[in-house]
């Protein structure tokens, strides 16, 4: 390589010189399961935004930026990208990727705002469905996956974000079916698999709830499911396997916003465990 390209290099890697080079697998990790696979990819999504972007940081830019921020928890990493490239997409691609971010990271109030802002400009499936995922309002969750499904009635996003909302309203039949019809077309899909677990949880069935655990394959495995598995394992008097993970994962489990119980109690569980 001459001199003037290493030089153009340079000038356009400055730009985005505040983009971590990679992602580790611990940081990885300590994203939620459905941005595991995403996160991998990073560096290829990195590279897109330095050569594609150089002159109009847009939509490559701000989702590397996203990617790193929910790896590394840290929102800084999103308020420069939004700097660099808000008016450089259409709104409601930056309204609804900023708005997961954040509902991700655990800033659901201003999240939600952006991700409903990104529904109210354009309602596609694919802002539906993100709202969706991220809402606390059972009936809002059910009503945006039914409008989803009144079109693509086999959308399994779809029918999982339903199901969930069936579940916690008490219709648990309901909500296991379309569990089940899930499984029954996408017998790998991740959200079904572990919701399947926390049922078995729930019911104290944890050799059940441990096998549907399990069956997720990712790698790396978020520490979110690392922790299920740990408490089946001590649960079902496998101690030495249970204070294993309990030991890999006690540091790491203040940085994890989807564990489904406060991260008080779950760190004072891991105390129990590794002192049991």
């Amino acid at each position: 390589m001459n001199r003037i390209s290493l030089s153009l290099r340079n000038n356009m890697n400055q730009k985005f010189d505040f983009l971590p080079h990679k992602l580790t697998k611990d940081e990885i990790a300590l994203a939620p399961s459905n941005w595991i696979k995403p996160l991998r990819s990073y560096r290829i999504k990195r590279l897109r935004a330095i050569w594609l972007e150089d002159e109009r940081p847009s939509y490559y830019t701000l989702l590397t930026a996203v990617m790193a921020a929910i790896a590394k928890k840290d929102r800084h990493l999103i308020d420069i990208a939004s700097q660099l490239t808000k008016g450089n997409m259409p709104e409601y691609i930056y309204q609804s990727l900023v708005g997961i971010a954040l509902c991700d990271m655990g800033f659901k109030e201003e999240g939600l705002a952006m991700e409903r802002e990104a529904v109210r400009l354009k309602p596609s499936h694919s802002n539906l469905l993100s709202l969706a995922a991220d809402t606390d309002d059972l009936d809002e969750k059910e009503e945006l996956a039914k409008k989803v499904l009144n079109e693509n009635s086999k959308d399994s996003d779809a029918l999982q974000h339903l199901a969930y909302a069936k579940y916690f309203k008490g219709k648990r039949q309901e909500a296991e079916r379309l569990f089940d019809e899930i499984l029954k077309n996408e017998p790998n899909n991740i959200g079904a698999l572990e919701f399947k677990g926390n049922i078995c949880l729930d019911r104290k069935g944890y050799d059940k709830a441990l096998e549907w655990y399990l069956k997720v394959k990712l790698k790396p495995k978020p520490i979110s499911l690392q922790f299920k598995i740990c408490r089946c394992y001590y649960l079902i008097g496998k101690i030495r396997k249970a204070k294993k993970i309990a030991k890999k994962i006690q540091d790491k489990i203040s940085l994890v916003y989807d564990l489904e119980m406060s991260i008080d109690k779950a760190d004072e569980l891991l105390t129990g465990i590794l002192n049991s």
